[in-house]
Protein backbone atom coordinates (compact mmCIF):
# COMPACT_ATOMS: atom_id res chain seq x y z
CA UNK A 1 0.00 0.00 0.00
CA UNK A 2 1.81 3.48 -1.06
CA UNK A 3 0.35 6.27 1.15
CA UNK A 4 0.81 9.77 1.48
CA UNK A 5 -1.31 11.26 3.94
CA UNK A 6 0.95 11.89 7.12
CA UNK A 7 4.73 12.46 8.42
CA UNK A 8 6.28 10.20 10.48
CA UNK A 9 6.68 12.90 12.46
CA UNK A 10 3.25 13.32 13.16
CA UNK A 11 2.38 10.30 14.57
CA UNK A 12 4.49 8.05 17.82
CA UNK A 13 3.16 4.29 17.62
CA UNK A 14 2.74 2.06 20.34
CA UNK A 15 4.93 -1.36 21.04
CA UNK A 16 2.45 -3.93 20.21
CA UNK A 17 2.01 -6.99 22.29
CA UNK A 18 3.58 -10.13 20.64
CA UNK A 19 2.23 -13.77 20.17
CA UNK A 20 4.42 -16.79 21.24
CA UNK A 21 7.20 -17.01 18.45
CA UNK A 22 6.57 -13.41 16.91
CA UNK A 23 9.67 -11.31 16.27
CA UNK A 24 10.54 -8.24 17.64
CA UNK A 25 8.11 -6.71 15.24
CA UNK A 26 5.20 -8.34 16.53
CA UNK A 27 1.90 -8.23 14.36
CA UNK A 28 -1.46 -9.41 14.50
CA UNK A 29 -2.01 -8.27 18.22
CA UNK A 30 -2.93 -4.48 17.28
CA UNK A 31 -6.60 -3.34 17.79
CA UNK A 32 -8.34 -2.55 14.42
CA UNK A 33 -11.38 -0.96 15.63
CA UNK A 34 -14.60 -1.86 17.64
CA UNK A 35 -14.71 -5.50 15.74
CA UNK A 36 -11.36 -6.34 17.18
CA UNK A 37 -11.03 -9.71 14.99
CA UNK A 38 -8.26 -11.26 15.69
CA UNK A 39 -6.11 -13.20 12.93
CA UNK A 40 -5.77 -16.86 13.53
CA UNK A 41 -2.13 -18.29 14.85
CA UNK A 42 -1.91 -20.80 12.08
CA UNK A 43 -2.36 -18.16 9.53
CA UNK A 44 0.54 -15.70 11.43
CA UNK A 45 3.17 -18.79 11.29
CA UNK A 46 2.32 -19.61 7.32
CA UNK A 47 3.36 -15.83 6.89
CA UNK A 48 6.18 -16.18 9.22
CA UNK A 49 7.35 -19.16 7.46
CA UNK A 50 7.32 -17.02 4.10
CA UNK A 51 8.35 -13.59 4.96
CA UNK A 52 10.44 -13.87 8.16
CA UNK A 53 8.59 -13.19 11.97
CA UNK A 54 10.32 -9.54 11.39
CA UNK A 55 8.52 -8.61 8.61
CA UNK A 56 5.27 -10.03 9.96
CA UNK A 57 3.37 -6.95 11.58
CA UNK A 58 5.77 -4.58 11.21
CA UNK A 59 4.69 -0.89 12.45
CA UNK A 60 5.98 2.45 11.96
CA UNK A 61 7.43 4.04 8.73
CA UNK A 62 11.05 2.08 8.17
CA UNK A 63 9.59 -0.70 6.91
CA UNK A 64 11.57 -3.10 5.02
CA UNK A 65 9.34 -2.42 1.61
CA UNK A 66 10.32 1.03 2.28
CA UNK A 67 13.89 0.32 2.75
CA UNK A 68 14.22 -1.77 -0.26
CA UNK A 69 13.51 1.04 -3.07
CA UNK A 70 16.42 2.08 -4.89
CA UNK A 71 17.12 5.64 -5.85
CA UNK A 72 16.15 5.06 -9.68
CA UNK A 73 13.27 4.02 -8.27
CA UNK A 74 12.62 7.25 -6.22
CA UNK A 75 13.46 9.48 -8.75
CA UNK A 76 11.20 7.47 -11.33
CA UNK A 77 8.07 7.75 -9.15
CA UNK A 78 9.24 11.67 -8.52
CA UNK A 79 8.74 12.04 -12.25
CA UNK A 80 5.32 10.28 -12.14
CA UNK A 81 4.29 12.36 -9.51
CA UNK A 82 3.94 10.06 -7.48
CA UNK A 83 5.27 9.02 -3.99
CA UNK A 84 6.91 5.89 -2.83
CA UNK A 85 5.44 6.94 0.90
CA UNK A 86 4.43 2.89 2.03
CA UNK A 87 2.35 1.37 4.44
CA UNK A 88 0.32 -1.93 5.01
CA UNK A 89 -2.86 -3.53 6.46
CA UNK A 90 -1.51 -5.99 9.41
CA UNK A 91 -2.73 -9.56 10.03
CA UNK A 92 -5.56 -8.11 11.91
CA UNK A 93 -6.56 -5.46 9.34
CA UNK A 94 -6.68 -8.11 6.88
CA UNK A 95 -8.82 -10.07 8.84
CA UNK A 96 -11.22 -7.26 9.19
CA UNK A 97 -11.62 -6.22 5.85
CA UNK A 98 -12.29 -10.18 4.61
CA UNK A 99 -15.14 -9.88 7.18
CA UNK A 100 -18.76 -11.16 5.84
CA UNK A 101 -20.05 -7.81 6.39
CA UNK A 102 -16.99 -6.28 4.10
CA UNK A 103 -14.96 -8.04 1.64
CA UNK A 104 -16.16 -11.45 2.93
CA UNK A 105 -19.87 -10.47 1.76
CA UNK A 106 -18.53 -11.52 -1.67
CA UNK A 107 -16.78 -14.81 -1.21
CA UNK A 108 -19.17 -18.34 -1.71
CA UNK A 109 -19.68 -20.38 1.23
CA UNK A 110 -17.99 -23.51 -0.09
CA UNK A 111 -14.18 -23.95 -0.57
CA UNK A 112 -13.04 -23.38 -4.20
CA UNK A 113 -11.49 -25.84 -6.16
CA UNK A 114 -9.21 -25.24 -9.34
CA UNK A 115 -10.91 -22.28 -10.99
CA UNK A 116 -13.99 -22.93 -9.30
CA UNK A 117 -14.36 -20.04 -6.15
CA UNK A 118 -13.41 -16.40 -5.65
CA UNK A 119 -10.71 -14.35 -7.69
CA UNK A 120 -9.32 -11.36 -5.51
CA UNK A 121 -7.09 -8.86 -7.14
CA UNK A 122 -4.95 -6.32 -5.48
CA UNK A 123 -3.78 -3.21 -7.00
CA UNK A 124 -0.67 -2.24 -5.76
CA UNK A 125 0.52 -4.86 -4.08
CA UNK A 126 3.74 -3.95 -1.96
CA UNK A 127 5.33 -6.80 0.04
CA UNK A 128 2.43 -9.08 -1.08
CA UNK A 129 1.97 -10.49 2.79
CA UNK A 130 -1.61 -9.32 2.23
CA UNK A 131 -2.44 -11.26 -0.92
CA UNK A 132 -1.15 -14.32 0.73
CA UNK A 133 -3.35 -13.85 4.08
CA UNK A 134 -6.27 -13.63 1.86
CA UNK A 135 -4.78 -16.92 -0.02
CA UNK A 136 -4.60 -18.90 2.79
CA UNK A 137 -6.87 -17.85 5.62
CA UNK A 138 -9.92 -17.62 2.98
CA UNK A 139 -10.10 -21.29 1.30
CA UNK A 140 -13.19 -19.98 -0.57
CA UNK A 141 -10.91 -17.94 -2.73
CA UNK A 142 -9.44 -19.98 -5.93
CA UNK A 143 -7.16 -17.16 -7.35
CA UNK A 144 -5.40 -13.79 -6.12
CA UNK A 145 -3.84 -11.81 -8.02
CA UNK A 146 -1.45 -9.13 -6.84
CA UNK A 147 0.28 -6.40 -8.69
CA UNK A 148 3.12 -4.02 -7.86
CA UNK A 149 4.29 -1.36 -10.31
CA UNK A 150 8.19 -0.99 -7.70
CA UNK A 151 10.70 -3.84 -8.72
CA UNK A 152 12.21 -3.85 -5.26
CA UNK A 153 8.63 -4.19 -3.27
CA UNK A 154 7.58 -6.85 -5.73
CA UNK A 155 11.37 -8.92 -5.36
CA UNK A 156 9.87 -8.79 -1.40
CA UNK A 157 6.71 -10.70 -2.51
CA UNK A 158 8.28 -12.84 -5.13
CA UNK A 159 10.83 -14.10 -2.49
CA UNK A 160 8.13 -15.14 -0.23
CA UNK A 161 6.29 -16.62 -2.18
CA UNK A 162 9.85 -18.78 -3.68
CA UNK A 163 10.41 -19.78 0.55
CA UNK A 164 6.89 -21.07 1.30
CA UNK A 165 7.20 -23.32 -2.02
CA UNK A 166 10.69 -24.35 -0.25
CA UNK A 167 9.64 -24.82 2.92
CA UNK A 168 6.24 -26.91 2.04
CA UNK A 169 6.95 -28.59 -1.46
CA UNK A 170 4.23 -31.19 -0.57
CA UNK A 171 1.91 -28.56 -0.03
CA UNK A 172 2.65 -26.25 -2.93
CA UNK A 173 3.43 -26.05 -6.65
CA UNK A 174 4.94 -23.08 -8.84
CA UNK A 175 3.06 -22.90 -12.33
CA UNK A 176 3.48 -20.90 -15.29
CA UNK A 177 1.93 -16.98 -14.48
CA UNK A 178 -1.42 -16.50 -16.25
CA UNK A 179 -0.97 -15.05 -19.96
CA UNK A 180 -1.36 -11.11 -20.32
CA UNK A 181 -4.35 -9.74 -22.11
CA UNK A 182 -3.60 -9.45 -26.08
CA UNK A 183 -3.93 -5.66 -25.82
CA UNK A 184 -1.06 -5.56 -23.24
CA UNK A 185 2.53 -4.55 -24.73
CA UNK A 186 4.38 -7.57 -23.89
CA UNK A 187 7.13 -5.29 -22.11
CA UNK A 188 5.14 -3.83 -20.06
CA UNK A 189 3.73 -7.21 -18.66
CA UNK A 190 7.16 -7.49 -16.11
CA UNK A 191 8.25 -10.50 -14.22
CA UNK A 192 5.63 -12.68 -12.51
CA UNK A 193 5.56 -15.56 -10.31
CA UNK A 194 2.67 -17.89 -9.31
CA UNK A 195 2.16 -20.82 -6.75
CA UNK A 196 -0.34 -23.38 -6.81
CA UNK A 197 -1.92 -25.42 -3.53
CA UNK A 198 -1.40 -29.23 -4.71
CA UNK A 199 -4.72 -30.17 -3.27
CA UNK A 200 -7.02 -27.68 -4.42
CA UNK A 201 -5.96 -25.97 -7.43
CA UNK A 202 -6.03 -22.87 -5.48
CA UNK A 203 -3.54 -19.99 -7.10
CA UNK A 204 -1.52 -17.07 -5.56
CA UNK A 205 0.31 -14.96 -8.30
CA UNK A 206 2.24 -11.89 -8.42
CA UNK A 207 3.36 -9.43 -10.61
CA UNK A 208 5.50 -6.83 -11.53
CA UNK A 209 4.09 -4.29 -13.90
CA UNK A 210 1.65 -1.04 -13.80
CA UNK A 211 -1.77 -2.07 -13.14
CA UNK A 212 -3.21 0.15 -16.14
CA UNK A 213 -1.28 -1.88 -18.37
CA UNK A 214 -1.77 -5.34 -17.23
CA UNK A 215 -3.86 -6.18 -13.52
CA UNK A 216 -6.67 -3.11 -13.45
CA UNK A 217 -8.43 -5.56 -16.72
CA UNK A 218 -9.44 -8.45 -14.53
CA UNK A 219 -11.34 -5.87 -12.02
CA UNK A 220 -14.53 -6.88 -14.73
CA UNK A 221 -14.69 -10.23 -12.79
CA UNK A 222 -12.96 -10.19 -9.81
CA UNK A 223 -15.07 -10.84 -6.74
CA UNK A 224 -12.90 -8.83 -4.29
CA UNK A 225 -10.45 -5.99 -5.12
CA UNK A 226 -8.32 -4.18 -2.73
CA UNK A 227 -7.69 -0.68 -3.87
CA UNK A 228 -5.50 0.98 -1.14
CA UNK A 229 -3.10 2.72 -3.14
CA UNK A 230 -2.81 6.52 -3.63
CA UNK A 231 -2.21 7.27 -6.72
CA UNK A 232 -2.27 10.36 -8.71
CA UNK A 233 -5.39 12.28 -9.49
CA UNK A 234 -4.82 12.58 -13.24
CA UNK A 235 -5.27 8.41 -13.21
CA UNK A 236 -8.81 8.57 -11.69
CA UNK A 237 -10.78 9.14 -14.83
CA UNK A 238 -9.20 5.81 -16.26
CA UNK A 239 -9.87 3.82 -13.06
CA UNK A 240 -13.42 4.57 -13.02
CA UNK A 241 -14.06 3.74 -16.65
CA UNK A 242 -12.58 0.24 -15.28
CA UNK A 243 -14.41 0.12 -12.26
CA UNK A 244 -18.02 1.14 -14.07
CA UNK A 245 -17.53 -2.17 -15.33
CA UNK A 246 -17.17 -4.19 -12.37
CA UNK A 247 -19.08 -7.44 -11.74
CA UNK A 248 -22.15 -7.97 -9.77
CA UNK A 249 -21.70 -8.01 -5.88
CA UNK A 250 -18.04 -7.10 -6.31
CA UNK A 251 -16.73 -5.77 -2.93
CA UNK A 252 -14.06 -3.17 -3.12
CA UNK A 253 -11.34 -1.74 -0.30
CA UNK A 254 -10.09 1.42 -1.18
CA UNK A 255 -7.68 3.82 0.35
CA UNK A 256 -10.01 6.78 -1.49
CA UNK A 257 -13.64 7.93 -0.76
CA UNK A 258 -15.30 7.16 -4.48
CA UNK A 259 -17.01 10.19 -3.59
CA UNK A 260 -13.89 11.87 -3.75
CA UNK A 261 -12.76 10.13 -7.12
CA UNK A 262 -15.45 9.18 -9.14
CA UNK A 263 -14.13 11.92 -12.07
CA UNK A 264 -16.09 9.98 -15.01
CA UNK A 265 -19.45 10.76 -16.28
CA UNK A 266 -20.45 6.61 -16.07
CA UNK A 267 -22.70 6.22 -13.47
CA UNK A 268 -21.21 4.71 -10.07
CA UNK A 269 -22.37 1.45 -9.44
CA UNK A 270 -21.14 0.90 -5.84
CA UNK A 271 -22.66 2.07 -3.01
CA UNK A 272 -20.90 1.83 0.66
CA UNK A 273 -21.25 -0.94 2.68
CA UNK A 274 -23.57 -0.30 5.57
CA UNK A 275 -21.16 -1.51 8.33
CA UNK A 276 -18.49 1.02 6.96
CA UNK A 277 -20.31 3.87 6.83
CA UNK A 278 -19.46 5.05 10.54
CA UNK A 279 -16.40 6.87 10.82
CA UNK A 280 -14.92 4.37 13.37
CA UNK A 281 -14.98 1.22 10.86
CA UNK A 282 -11.17 1.46 10.94
CA UNK A 283 -8.21 -0.87 10.17
CA UNK A 284 -5.37 -1.62 11.67
CA UNK A 285 -2.25 -0.72 9.46
CA UNK A 286 1.98 -0.17 9.95
CA UNK A 287 1.60 3.51 9.98
CA UNK A 288 -1.84 3.42 12.95
CA UNK A 289 -2.18 -0.17 14.46
CA UNK A 290 -4.96 1.70 16.27
CA UNK A 291 -7.14 1.64 13.36
CA UNK A 292 -7.26 3.72 10.05
CA UNK A 293 -10.20 4.38 8.04
CA UNK A 294 -10.58 2.85 4.54
CA UNK A 295 -13.83 2.62 2.22
CA UNK A 296 -15.69 -0.62 1.18
CA UNK A 297 -17.99 -0.55 -0.89
CA UNK A 298 -20.24 -2.82 -2.90
CA UNK A 299 -21.49 -2.74 -6.29
CA UNK A 300 -24.78 -2.77 -6.80
CA UNK A 301 -26.80 -2.06 -10.39
CA UNK A 302 -30.42 -2.13 -8.53
CA UNK A 303 -29.74 1.11 -7.34
CA UNK A 304 -32.62 3.35 -8.93
CA UNK A 305 -30.12 6.74 -7.89
CA UNK A 306 -26.85 5.68 -7.54
CA UNK A 307 -25.91 6.44 -3.84
CA UNK A 308 -22.26 7.53 -5.61
CA UNK A 309 -22.45 10.89 -7.41
CA UNK A 310 -19.52 11.83 -9.97
CA UNK A 311 -18.89 13.86 -12.88
CA UNK A 312 -15.79 15.04 -14.33
CA UNK A 313 -15.40 18.20 -12.91
CA UNK A 314 -15.16 16.73 -9.34
CA UNK A 315 -14.43 20.17 -7.08
CA UNK A 316 -13.84 17.88 -3.54
CA UNK A 317 -10.57 15.96 -4.11
CA UNK A 318 -7.31 17.78 -3.59
CA UNK A 319 -3.80 16.04 -2.90
CA UNK A 320 -2.83 19.16 -0.72
CA UNK A 321 -3.09 18.81 3.22
CA UNK A 322 -2.58 22.35 5.14
CA UNK A 323 -0.40 21.43 8.16
CA UNK A 324 0.28 23.37 11.14
CA UNK A 325 4.10 24.09 11.93
CA UNK A 326 4.13 24.60 15.79
CA UNK A 327 7.77 25.58 15.89
CA UNK A 328 7.31 29.11 13.07
CA UNK A 329 3.43 29.56 14.13
CA UNK A 330 2.64 29.05 10.66
CA UNK A 331 0.48 26.61 8.27
CA UNK A 332 2.17 25.04 5.42
CA UNK A 333 0.96 22.86 2.79
CA UNK A 334 1.98 19.13 2.09
CA UNK A 335 1.41 17.58 -1.29
CA UNK A 336 0.11 13.84 -0.46
CA UNK A 337 1.47 12.56 -4.51
CA UNK A 338 4.97 13.67 -4.48
CA UNK A 339 5.29 14.13 -0.57
CA UNK A 340 6.49 17.60 -0.83
CA UNK A 341 5.91 20.58 1.26
CA UNK A 342 5.52 24.52 0.82
CA UNK A 343 4.56 27.71 2.49
CA UNK A 344 2.82 29.25 -0.62
CA UNK A 345 -0.99 27.93 -1.03
CA UNK A 346 -1.03 26.02 -4.18
CA UNK A 347 -2.03 27.30 -7.04
CA UNK A 348 -3.74 23.37 -8.63
CA UNK A 349 -5.57 21.40 -6.41
CA UNK A 350 -7.07 18.17 -8.60
CA UNK A 351 -7.54 19.35 -12.19
CA UNK A 352 -8.12 22.77 -11.08
CA UNK A 353 -6.34 25.69 -11.24
CA UNK A 354 -6.05 29.48 -10.28
CA UNK A 355 -5.51 31.95 -12.74
CA UNK A 356 -5.31 35.48 -12.82
CA UNK A 357 -7.26 38.22 -15.22
CA UNK A 358 -5.76 40.92 -15.62
CA UNK A 359 -9.09 42.35 -17.44
CA UNK A 360 -11.06 41.92 -14.19
CA UNK A 361 -8.71 42.07 -11.72
CA UNK A 362 -9.32 38.88 -10.43
CA UNK A 363 -8.62 34.91 -10.05
CA UNK A 364 -10.59 32.71 -11.45
CA UNK A 365 -11.04 29.14 -11.58
CA UNK A 366 -10.06 26.40 -15.08
CA UNK A 367 -10.69 23.11 -14.90
CA UNK A 368 -8.42 21.61 -17.40
CA UNK A 369 -9.31 18.62 -18.90
CA UNK A 370 -12.82 20.53 -19.63
CA UNK A 371 -11.60 23.89 -20.35
CA UNK A 372 -14.41 25.02 -18.05
CA UNK A 373 -13.79 27.80 -16.55
CA UNK A 374 -15.67 29.95 -12.97
CA UNK A 375 -15.34 32.45 -10.63
CA UNK A 376 -16.35 30.68 -7.79
CA UNK A 377 -13.52 28.77 -6.01
CA UNK A 378 -14.12 24.94 -6.51
CA UNK A 379 -14.07 22.95 -2.93
CA UNK A 380 -10.47 21.86 -3.25
CA UNK A 381 -8.96 25.11 -3.52
CA UNK A 382 -11.59 27.14 -1.38
CA UNK A 383 -10.35 24.60 1.80
CA UNK A 384 -6.84 26.36 0.74
CA UNK A 385 -7.76 29.75 1.39
CA UNK A 386 -8.71 30.86 -2.71
CA UNK A 387 -11.60 32.94 -2.88
CA UNK A 388 -12.91 35.08 -6.19
CA UNK A 389 -10.72 37.79 -4.56
CA UNK A 390 -7.92 36.47 -3.67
Amino acid sequence: FKLGPLSSALLTLPALPLLPGMGPAGGGTAPCGPAGLVTPPEILAALQLAFGGDLVGETGYDLAATRCCSAAEKAEAKARGSSLLYGELLPDGVTKAMSPERLGGSLPSAPASGSHGAVVLELGHGSGKVAMQVWMQYPQVSHVYGVELVPSRYAISAAGLRKLLEKRPEAYRQLDPSPVPATCDPAAAGEAVCLQEQSTGRRLEFRCADFFAVGLDLAVRADAIFFAVHIPCKLFPQLCQTLAKAKEGCRLFSYHSLDSIWWSDEPCPFRQCEENVPETDTFSTSWSPQGYRFYVYVCDRTQKVPAIQGGLRNETFSEWQSLWDEAVQKWYFHNQETEESQWEMPTQAGCWRAQWSAEWNAHFYWHEPTGHSQWAAPQCLADLGWTTST
